[in-house]
């Protein structure tokens, strides 16, 4: 009987956390509405540094939400010196200007279950590259995954976003950015390997038990 009892716990657990993860990581909420949309711009459009072009091209986005979770490609160049913090006036290194505002805002992403898919750093020559024009000799990109266009714009919202924001426009000479969704993806994201982790602990602990068990029957 306490055997059984054991497993329950250890099974139950996992299935638990499992689906608390999944309930969290996913949106549920469904499509952003019409009042909360003007809810968001209105507080966007009351901050001074708010270009309505941008403002334009942001509710249009919002607009058009589907739900879905989405990534938003970055494609950024730093400057090549040193830049004034936005703080303190001190000349300092635009990659640690950089850092700065990422963690001011992957802190608050990651509480809307946000979080970078994939950040890489540019290595070589355009290859095959045509139709462009002028080139910029960017630096890196990066991928970062949203829950739902809800959460993009609760993060925009966000009152300790501009300061941290004047990192970001102080570090970088370049960038565009634009927001894609998954067609083919050949690996798994915490969606799925967080509950594979968990029931796959929940197996060791269980085996541990069962040994355990085999051992010393009597302290079963």
């Amino acid at each position: 009987m306490k055997s059984l009892t054991r497993s329950i716990w250890i099974w139950g657990t996992a299935l638990f956390l499992s689906l608390a993860f999944t309930a969290w990581y996913h949106n549920w909420s469904g499509p952003l509405t019409s009042a909360e949309i003007d809810t968001y711009m209105d507080q966007l459009a009351s901050r001074p540094e708010g270009d309505p072009q941008a403002l334009k091209t942001l509710r249009r986005f919002l607009e058009a939400d589907d739900g879905r979770e989405f990534v938003m490609l970055n494609v950024i160049k730093l400057h090549a010196t040193k830049q004034p913090n936005p703080q303190t006036g001190e000349p300092t290194d635009p990659a640690r200007l950089l850092s700065i505002y990422s963690n001011a805002f992957l802190g608050r992403l990651f509480l809307s279950a946000g979080h970078p898919v994939l950040v890489a750093d540019k290595t070589g020559p355009y290859v095959d590259t045509f139709g462009t024009g002028e080139t910029t000799e960017w630096d890196f990109i990066s991928m970062v995954r949203y829950r739902s266009r809800r959460d993009l714009a609760r993060v925009a919202t966000y009152e300790g976003f501009p300061g941290a924001h004047l990192f970001k426009t102080a570090a970088i000479e370049q960038t565009f950015n634009f927001p894609t969704q998954t067609r083919l993806q050949l690996f798994f994201g915490p969606g799925l390997i967080v509950p594979v982790l968990l029931f796959f602990g929940a197996a060791l602990i269980h085996l541990a038990v069962l040994a355990r068990r085999l051992r010393y029957p009597r302290a079963v």
